[in-house]
């Protein structure tokens, strides 16, 4: 199978530029938006809701919290809320959901899957494989200009090693345009998922909005891909 899917985080107002993009380029995508946020402005419930009639909401806890910094009863109440109050304000039950800040541990993964989540998108990039089997997800690439060596770290830090291996083999690029042509290239011909991943507040901050509509032209309408929300990689799990 060939997949591409999009994920964007922190529920930021810019998201809906993101989404002229996304629609602009007929491309599936999942955005993961916390009740509130500290760190950024978040949009308010009117605008979740308009969104979430173009595209998947996911749970993102209720306030942005990362899980090494709280306590099993509040990381409980914050994923637990999430998707009590996206469920509340949506009509539905969520199906996705992100940990704030890429910080994941198993306690609070088996709390997510247990409260009703189906599927948990981690930060881990460079990986272009679709595992059948496993409901945590990871990423290909990040709408920020990483260097190889942050990549390099990256992967060790995680033991990802298939991964070090491609990307060693792929030049060890710091180019977005240029990755995106060798992992796209790479799931054309072995199969695979190619997930892109960012935050709206990042690309305007980094005035990224150009570089980022160039990569959404460069996956757009490829030949013999599916195109799923975050949601929609469910169908393909056994």
């Amino acid at each position: 199978m060939k997949l591409i899917t999009t994920s964007w985080d922190d529920g930021h107002i810019k998201d809906f530029r993101l989404a002229d993009l996304l629609d602009k380029y007929n491309l599936a995508a999942t955005f993961y938006i916390p009740a509130a946020n500290d760190e950024h402005a978040v949009m308010n419930e009117k605008e979740v809701i308009e969104l979430s009639k173009r595209f998947e909401i996911g749970g993102h806890t209720m306030n942005h919290a990362r899980m090494n910094t709280i306590s099993e009863k509040i990381f409980k109440a914050e994923i637990e809320g999430c998707y009590l109050w996206l469920s509340d304000l949506l009509g539905k039950n969520p199906m996705s959901f992100c940990f704030p800040g890429g910080v994941i541990n198993q306690p609070a993964t088996e709390y997510a899957f247990n409260t009703g989540f189906k599927i948990i998108r981690t930060t881990e990039l460079l990986n272009p494989w679709f595992d059948t089997k496993d409901y945590v997800i990871p990423t290909t690439m990040q709408v920020y200009n990483h260097s190889s060596f942050t990549y390099y770290k990256h992967l060790a830090k995680r033991f990802k090693i298939q991964s070090l291996l491609l990307y060693l083999k792929s030049g060890s690029s710091g180019s977005l345009r240029k990755n995106l042509e060798y992992y796209l290239e790479h799931i054309q011909i072995h199969g695979g998922c190619f997930h892109l991943w960012g935050h709206s507040w990042e690309i305007e901050e980094f005035n990224l909005w150009n570089e980022l509509e160039e990569l959404f032209k460069a996956m757009s309408n490829l030949p013999d891909i599916a195109y799923v929300s975050n949601e929609g990689l469910l169908q393909y799990k056994n």
